[in-house]
């Protein structure tokens, strides 16, 4: 485990103290305060108003709440059609409810007397969820990160079977890290709050005689009943049944089963010799959102304008940061990208994750391969800095070899990008998609995907980043012309806070 205590903080601690509270505190009010189990009524004043929002924002709300245990189940167990569902009725029902709290929240700040009714909480409830629901379509819309409920699910799985897995949450997007903390907080606060009326369900409606003389004989009485005649009846009912759905929801952690996808060729190990999650489960926990179920690169989150090219198709079995001398990724070379990311292009860091758990992962891409081709060959060593090495060298080499492409300056503008197939037989790069692919600009940090270490920087050099830029260990033979050029990048082009000399 390499848990940071802020994650183990907020995931791995805080949901326990957000669920502690919402269970408990309805109980100890239903025994101390029963008649505060109640909204205020406010009907008397601007009705059409209130009807719509109230309308609005109660099958909203029904509707975000199916649509998010649908998400959990198909999130933990890898079903798309669960997740396609958990995103049109999420999306139907996250609308529904904004206009409806937004709508309410107006009419509480417009209405003289309404406002005069209105305590702390009246306020507290709307602004949590337009903040709530804000992030929630804000993150599906505009930065069209959807798959999250992949992540999400396994997490809070994880919470629910008292086996806390933070590290699950760690590489989840800040908005959505935002989003979940935001809900863990609401349920913190929710039963202090009159949402504590959801309890007082009159249930007992369904099951009363079909003619009754209207009663309060058994609401409100002291003693605890099962019998369907109070509110203490449903709020019991709920809570167990409540607790019952999270501890069959955390029994399935670790249920996905790599032959359910068509990619996957073998099962892989679901835990590793700690406990934790690994394997084809963690793959769709982590991965999935982006590359998809089947290693594809169609996940729901492919299409982000967030991400600066899309997912790989790990099926295809090539990957561009590689640091072998013959062009094959080792597993060594999987392992660092995962454990690191590559966070200019879109990916997160994974270093949360432990070693097994990342080899795990390793072996989940090598059965995703189709045509498994080549074992990878040796690593590329990476010699002493020779005293040979020096910038001027290095940017004599450098215009010879890469300012074709780079720039004189670095800038990512050089001869051959400027036509971009104006010029006739001129073929520009294209990247693993078919898609033309521009020069990295060398001067800005998100140029330097696996690091600005002067190691990294000689070895994509070397090894290059197939198929767009190539390998040039076979064209400077020399170490001390790739550690020339090294050289040069740094003191050129890398802030010299970010050149690690």
């Amino acid at each position: 485990m390499k848990t940071t205590f802020l994650t183990n903080l907020l995931w791995g601690v805080y949901p326990y103290l957000c669920f502690t509270l919402f269970l408990v505190v309805p109980i100890v009010r239903m025994v101390y305060r029963p008649f505060g189990f109640s909204t205020r009524a406010t009907s008397m004043f601007n009705r059409d108003v209130l009807g719509l929002a109230s309308l609005t924002l109660h099958w909203g709300i029904l509707t975000v709440f199916v649509a998010h245990l649908a998400g959990f189940i198909g999130g933990l167990l890898g079903l798309a059609g669960w997740i396609t569902f958990f995103y049109w009725a999420g999306l139907i029902g996250g609308f529904v409810t904004l206009f409806g709290s937004i709508v309410a929240l107006a009419r509480r700040v417009a209405v003289a007397e309404v406002r005069a009714m209105s305590q702390w909480d009246d306020y507290l409830v709307h602004l949590f969820l337009v903040a709530l629901l804000s992030l929630g379509l804000y993150q599906v819309v505009v930065d069209k990160i959807f798959g999250v409920a992949y992540t999400a699910s396994s997490w809070l799985s994880s919470v629910a079977r008292f086996n806390p897995q933070p590290e699950l949450m760690a590489s989840a997007s800040l908005i959505s890290k935002w989003h979940v903390f935001l809900a863990l907080s609401f349920f913190c606060v929710f039963p202090f709050t009159k949402l504590v009326h959801l309890w007082t369900f009159p249930i007992n409606y369904f099951v009363r005689p079909y003619q009754s003389m209207r009663t309060n004989l058994f609401k409100y009485q002291r003693k605890w009943e099962f019998a369907l005649r109070s509110d203490k009846s449903f709020l019991t009912y709920s809570l167990a049944a409540l607790v019952l759905f999270f501890g069959g929801f955390s029994l399935l952690l670790g249920r996905t089963k790599s032959n359910g996808h068509l990619a996957a060729k073998k099962e892989t190990p679901a835990w590793t010799t700690l406990g934790r999650l690994a394997g084809m489960p963690l793959y769709v926990s982590q991965c999935a959102r982006c590359h998809g179920l089947n290693g594809d690169g169609k996940g729901l989150g492919a299409d982000s304008p967030t991400f600066a090219t899309r997912p790989r198709d790990l099926t295809a079995g090539k990957f561009a940061f590689i640091s072998t001398e013959n062009g094959v990724a080792s597993d060594a070379d999987l392992a660092r990208t995962i454990r690191w990311g590559l966070v200019p292009a879109g990916m997160p860091a994974f270093a949360e994750l432990d070693d097994e758990q990342v080899a795990s992962l390793v072996a989940v891409l090598r059965s995703f391969v189709k045509d498994t081709g080549d074992k990878p060959g040796p690593a590329i060593k990476v010699p002493p800095r020779g005293a040979q090495a020096n910038a001027a060298k290095g940017k004599e080499l450098f215009l010879a070899n890469c300012a074709g492409c780079h720039g004189e300056k670095g800038k990512g503008d050089g001869p051959t990008v400027k036509p971009m197939g104006d010029i006739e037989d001129f073929e520009p790069p294209k990247d693993f998609a078919g898609r033309l692919a521009r020069p990295r600009d060398l001067t800005r940090l998100e140029a330097y995907k696996v690091g600005t270490e002067p190691e990294q920087i000689y070895v994509r050099i070397a090894a290059g980043t197939p198929p767009v830029m190539p390998a040039f260990r076979e064209v400077l033979t020399s170490p001390d012309d790739i550690w020339s050029i090294v050289q040069f990048i740094q003191q050129e082009f890398l802030p010299a806070k970010l050149a690690k000399r």
